[in-house]
């Protein structure tokens, strides 16, 4: 069986690939995931020093052909893909001083797109009882919260990637405009929003991969990790990386047959919902 983690060379990522080599037998394939080689191999070694054994491969998952290369290497050596943990994200600190309308487009590319682009490519070579997990934030719910309420409707009834992805594209738009509020949006938001449309992308990718009866059992989840120590947070929150991935690798290894929870946002190990 094969796992990937993107986004892992430090942090939750780094926790999930940790925890999944300790969990499972050798045989299985943890593919430790980063956009800089460099990083990811010093990753993997660090986990080798505790006497695990993870495989890495390169990823950018803001560029397709990355993307496909990582599919093809999993395609060629394993044959498939049983669990995708998709971790890689981004968030700017808060004294950043880049404007405004570009951490809200740079926050979607990455945050909403580029998660939504490595489903799209590996969803493909997931096999049967697969496992996908989207790792998302409360501040989803908090985006959610400050909408408009057609927007709010929009996001509730939205049934396919197309219409998401206009939902994404218009709130970029029409903060680069300066008529956010005007549209029912709040600019202020960003990161929240960019893991809002994530979360609602979930349901959309469980509603499809259910559909596949030649591949029956593949769930998707979304999942807050908590207020974690890493970087992303400057280190001020109160769990630790290995505590953030706790739900993460609960879901990752969920038996087979279990639809319990699937396309829903978990939080602390339960269900949290966020559109209300």
């Amino acid at each position: 069986m094969t796992r990937k983690v993107s986004g892992s060379n430090k942090g939750i990522g780094f926790a999930c690939v940790r925890a999944l080599c300790k969990q499972l037998k050798d045989d299985n394939a943890v593919y430790l995931t980063a956009r800089n080689p460099e990083l990811g191999k010093k990753a993997v070694a660090d986990l080798e020093k505790e006497g695990l054994k993870p495989r890495f491969h390169q990823l950018d998952i803001t560029k397709r052909e990355s993307v496909q290369a990582l599919r093809d290497h999993l395609k060629k050596e394993h044959g498939g893909l049983d669990i995708l943990i998709n971790n890689a994200g981004f968030a700017y600190k808060m004294n950043d001083t880049t404007p405004g309308p570009e951490q809200s487009k740079v926050s979607c590319e990455i945050n909403y797109f580029g998660s939504a682009m490595v489903f799209e490519v590996l969803s493909p070579i997931l096999r049967s009882n697969a496992r996908v997990v989207n790792v998302s934030s409360l501040s989803a719910q908090s985006a959610y919260d400050t909408l408009g309420e057609p927007v709010k409707e929009a996001f509730r009834n939205a049934a396919t990637r197309e219409e998401l992805d206009a939902l994404v594209n218009k709130y970029v738009a029409v903060v680069a405009s300066g008529e956010a509020e005007k549209h029912g949006f709040t600019p202020s938001t960003r990161y929240g929003f960019s893991k809002l449309g994530l979360s609602a992308l979930t349901r959309i990718q469980n509603s499809e991969v259910q559909k596949d009866s030649s591949r029956p059992g593949i769930n998707v989840y979304s999942v807050c990790p908590g207020y974690v120590a890493t970087d992303m947070s400057s280190y001020k929150g109160h769990k630790t990386p290995d505590e953030g991935a706790v739900t993460l690798v609960w879901l990752a290894l969920r038996p087979q047959g279990d639809k319990t929870g699937a396309g829903e946002f978990y939080s602390d190990g339960k269900v949290s919902k966020i559109f209300k």
